[in-house]
């Protein structure tokens, strides 16, 4: 019985190894993007690991989170800067909006119709970098592919966008959440986007080619 119990391959160890994957790989994410422009390739990484390792049987998500990061580096962060180029934009129009907002219900209302328009961008942010990981993309074609995924898949990437800006409203509050949520959100996300990825994967790999490591 207690061979079993300390059986590495026992459910509770795995689980729990699961777990600490989790946390580290979180940790991994937040050093990479300290950078900002390399959060792009770190966001790949977390993501490709996540579904290998977390959702898969890959054992080895330390190697592969950081083979990962090199071979979307160029591509990565390039997309990154383009990114950040957009959110500065964004965050001004924003600002605009906002300091008008008060003192007239047309600048309110105004206000409000930017404010829900954002999560289309957002949700067009959470295709960019997990789609990199699963597919070979220049910086014009992912983004150009994931604003037509996002739009074709609307309702998903509306339900992407709020796991982001959730996410993203826990960490600010409650700091200590940075050590684990990004792996969790990664997860999360996966849920919806591997489904939308499988076909074009089982294109990719060829029909009889499983993918053996995705679980």
């Amino acid at each position: 019985m207690a061979k079993g119990i300390f059986n590495p391959d026992n459910d509770i160890w795995r689980f729990t190894a699961k777990l600490v994957d989790l946390f580290l790989l979180s940790v991994f994410w937040l050093v990479c993007s300290i950078p900002l422009f390399t959060i792009g390739p770190a966001t790949s990484a977390l993501y490709n690991t996540v579904v290998r390792c977390i959702r898969g049987n890959r054992r080895d998500s330390w190697t592969l989170f950081f083979r990962t990061f090199r071979d979307n580096f160029k591509v990565g962060a390039l997309t990154s800067l383009v990114v950040l180029a957009a959110g500065a934009l964004l965050f001004l129009i924003y600002s605009m909006l906002y300091q008008t907002a008060p003192y007239s219900q047309a600048g309110y209302v105004l206000f409000m119709a930017y404010y829900v328009f954002l999560l289309l961008p957002l949700g067009v942010l959470c295709w960019l970098f997990p789609t990199l990981s699963r597919f070979e993309f220049g910086v014009g074609g992912l983004l150009s592919n994931c604003a037509k995924l996002a739009i074709a898949h609307l309702p998903s990437t509306v339900a992407l966008a709020l796991l982001l800006y959730g996410t993203v409203f826990v960490c600010i509050n409650f700091f200590l959440a940075v050590f684990f949520l990004p792996a969790v959100l990664a997860l999360a996300h996966s849920l919806l986007l591997e489904r939308v990825y499988a076909p074009y994967i089982r294109e990719q790999l060829g029909e009889e080619e499983p993918e053996e490591d995705d679980g």
